[in-house]
């Protein structure tokens, strides 16, 4: 088992003359050499720093492919979730939201709250104005914006998300889309640069570009705009409540 977390020659050293991930890889030992059908690991790397956490995940994947075991993982850091599941289970109070692949929850997150706690998304709330097949467009406080979904029918209560990478700038008006918005900060993030934009209402956007692309200077107005088929549009909750509240009858 020592060999089998990379602790070998470490056999008689005391707790206090190992590393933190040393330690981790002691406690797995710990929990594998009985041969568990199911391992519970929760939150096991909350305590280590992002460079070893990171180390210390590979080291987790490798060990449950090698022994085949099912490892059921609990985690809050939503980059660890997609990194380390073959399937990923969204909790929100106490109810299961979404189970899928890290792919399917992220490319198509059931809910809002899926849609906001994994990775960083724009949020748009509105309701239908026009619908027309798969093509959706929706009334925001700003304007409007479009997207493509079904089973949506006019005036309902929706949600839109769009995640940074996909949304998309012109210096001029695009069909289909109705927001202004003004280049407010740029965040450089390495291979990454994002980009903060200001609605009219003051809510911020953010879009993602490689290093080295084009990108519009700060207080410069843009028009905001995505690939439809790029945007998640979701049923909103609020609009079920309202329709259980007009259905009620009273006896």
């Amino acid at each position: 088992m020592m060999e089998l977390v990379q602790l070998e020659g470490f056999e008689k050293r005391y707790p206090s003359q190992l590393s933190g991930g040393q330690k981790q890889r002691v406690a797995i030992a710990r929990a594998l050499i009985n041969r568990p059908r199911v391992l519970l690991l929760d939150e096991p790397l909350g305590a280590l720093d992002l460079k070893l956490r990171k180390q210390m995940q590979m080291e987790l994947k490798r060990l449950q492919k090698k022994l085949n075991i099912t490892f059921i993982y609990v985690t809050h850091d939503q980059e660890e979730a997609l990194t380390m599941s073959d399937r990923i289970a969204i909790m929100h109070d106490g109810v299961l939201d979404q189970l899928g692949t890290p792919t399917e929850i992220y490319e198509a997150p059931a809910t809002k709250f899926v849609a906001t706690f994994i990775g960083e998304t724009n949020i748009f709330d509105g309701t239908v104005s026009y619908v027309e097949q798969d093509s959706v467009q929706v009334m925001i406080e700003n304007g409007f914006i479009s997207g493509k979904g079904k089973g949506f029918r006019f005036g309902e209560y929706m949600t839109v998300s769009v995640r940074p990478e996909k949304m998309k700038y012109s210096l001029t008006p695009v069909d289909g889309f109705g927001i202004t918005a003004v280049v407010k900060d740029y965040v450089y993030v390495g291979s990454v640069i994002k980009c903060i934009v200001s609605l009219p209402n003051g809510n911020e956007l953010k879009m993602e570009r490689l290093a080295g692309q084009n990108l519009p200077e700060i207080g410069t107005y843009i028009y905001p705009y995505w690939n439809p088929e790029d945007a998640v549009l979701i049923h909103s909750k609020e609009d079920s409540i309202f329709e259980a509240l007009n259905n009620i009858v009273l006896a």
